[in-house]
């Protein structure tokens, strides 16, 4: 339930920051000229929101009990990333902070490429994609990151090495919600599916509801169908 709450705390503060960016923006239109610190400031806002929606993952993960370790330290380096983003954002010049900045915010990517696969599908097999699919994100990052620290050119090799990383990652996170509704679509259920029992009464998933009550009201996010004895009068 706290989880919960915090995700209703920052969708309303993703609301406020891109109202908040809407008018920077609109400020800087009717002044005539967009300054370093409505860049900055907008800079901010932008990394908070990356960073929060991370965070917002791993809390999800924690929440549904699929990968809490992955959940927590998702939220971790969310936390660390938005620090050194923040500070890169404001900093005058300092390489060694963007780049700290830049490989954080690359490999919150990765969790995220994670993250998101994981809430994105049922299946165990899916599942283990989408893991996959984290890690390839993760080893595309660090191929990625060796020309930005050593400040070199990648080279032939290291450059191809980078686009088939990148490849089979966005592969891999893509193929894992793709095959997850081919699964749904394509799988024909016969018979019923007994949800929920109680006092001889059944609560069944069908698709041929015959004679029986169709329950017409859909569960609000979070909510789950339950069943239960009405207290005596």
């Amino acid at each position: 339930m706290r989880h919960r709450r915090l995700a209703r705390v920052f969708w309303l503060g993703a609301a406020a920051i891109l109202v908040a960016a809407a008018l920077i923006s609109l400020v800087a239109i009717l002044r005539g000229s967009f300054s370093d610190t409505d860049g900055r400031v907008l800079g901010t806002l932008g990394a908070l929101l990356y960073c929060g929606a991370a965070s917002l993952s791993g809390l999800a993960l924690v929440d549904r009990r699929l990968a809490p370790g992955l959940g927590w330290a998702m939220v971790g380096l969310s936390a660390v990333a938005f620090a050194l983003l923040a500070g890169a954002i404001w900093a005058a010049e300092e390489d060694t902070l963007w780049r700290l900045a830049m490989s954080a915010a690359l490999y919150l990517l990765a969790g995220l490429a994670a993250t998101t696969g994981l809430l994105l599908t049922s299946r165990s097999a899916l599942q283990r994609l989408a893991l996959a699919a984290g890690a390839l994100t993760a080893i595309a990052v660090s191929l990625t990151l060796v020309p930005i620290w050593q400040d070199d050119d990648p080279g032939s090799t290291l450059a191809k090495a980078m686009g088939v990383a990148w490849v089979l990652a966005a592969l891999a996170y893509l193929l894992a919600p793709v095959l997850q509704r081919w699964t749904a679509v394509g799988e024909l259920e016969a018979g019923e599916r007994v949800l929920g029992a109680l006092d001889g009464v059944e609560l069944i998933a069908t698709r041929d509801p015959a004679d029986a009550i169709v329950v017409t009201g859909r569960p609000r996010p979070g909510e789950r169908l339950v069943l239960r004895r009405r207290p005596d009068g």
